[in-house]
């Protein structure tokens, strides 16, 4: 008998899974408490640790609630909060990131719609994306994905990594050879995305009770 799916701590993967068509069937059974997945050229990523209260939760958080507020007052376009999930059929890559924004201009453009047939899977690309590294997912965010994403054409590609004793973060441009450059951050530790028109910086916050934090200042 040939088995026709693969069950990790709990979690039923189909074999089907392994094509883009069958990631996606699968993807849309799962709700939004299942685990944080993502398909790109041929490679399944399923995450099934739950976010660190010390490094990757609060950082998540403290970004995507200052751009999702930013783009609001600007008027600038719509940030989406995970778990938001995104396909770009011609790369074939269908993934959730930590957080992804998508101007007005690219919206009217259809750049990105709201998928007819399944309502919960946004098709096309974002301008950005935010990936929040994690001791298991750093190899999908800081290697794998940045061809990925680069590949799909996904303007800004933003890395932030608060793993060890330094807060790395980063903002990848994409380049005129379609591959990424990192915005060099200027001598007082600011970072400028072109896309935003802004520069920006990640900073780590004294622990309140016991719970780390972080900010993202804007100038």
């Amino acid at each position: 008998m040939v088995a026709r799916a693969l069950n990790v701590c709990g979690i039923e993967i189909p074999w089907t899974a392994q094509t883009l068509d069958g990631f996606r069937s699968w993807v849309e059974t799962l709700g939004e408490r299942g685990p944080r997945v993502s398909f790109a050229r041929g490679n399944l990523h399923v995450e099934m640790s739950p976010q660190s209260y010390d490094t990757h939760e609060p950082l998540v958080q403290a970004i995507n609630i200052r751009l999702s507020t930013l783009a609001r007052e600007l008027d600038l376009g719509r940030y989406f909060l995970p778990p938001s999930w995104f396909t770009h059929e011609a790369t074939e890559l269908s993934t959730e990131p930590d957080g992804f924004f998508v101007s007005w201009a690219s919206l009217e453009a259809g750049a990105l719609r709201i998928n007819p047939d399944r309502a919960v899977e946004a098709l096309g690309i974002p301008d950005m994306a935010l990936e929040v590294v994690s001791e298991s997912s750093r190899r999908k965010d800081l290697v794998e994905h940045v061809a990925d994403y680069a590949a799909a054409g996904i303007r800004e590609y933003w890395l932030a990594d608060a793993c060890g004793d330094e807060i790395a973060f980063r903002i990848l441009v994409l380049g005129a050879d379609c591959g990424y450059v990192d915005s060099v951050p200027a001598a007082d530790g600011w970072t400028r995305s072109p896309l935003w028109q802004r520069e920006l910086r990640v900073r780590r916050l004294p622990a309140r009770a016991g719970f780390p934090d972080f900010a993202l200042d804007i100038r």
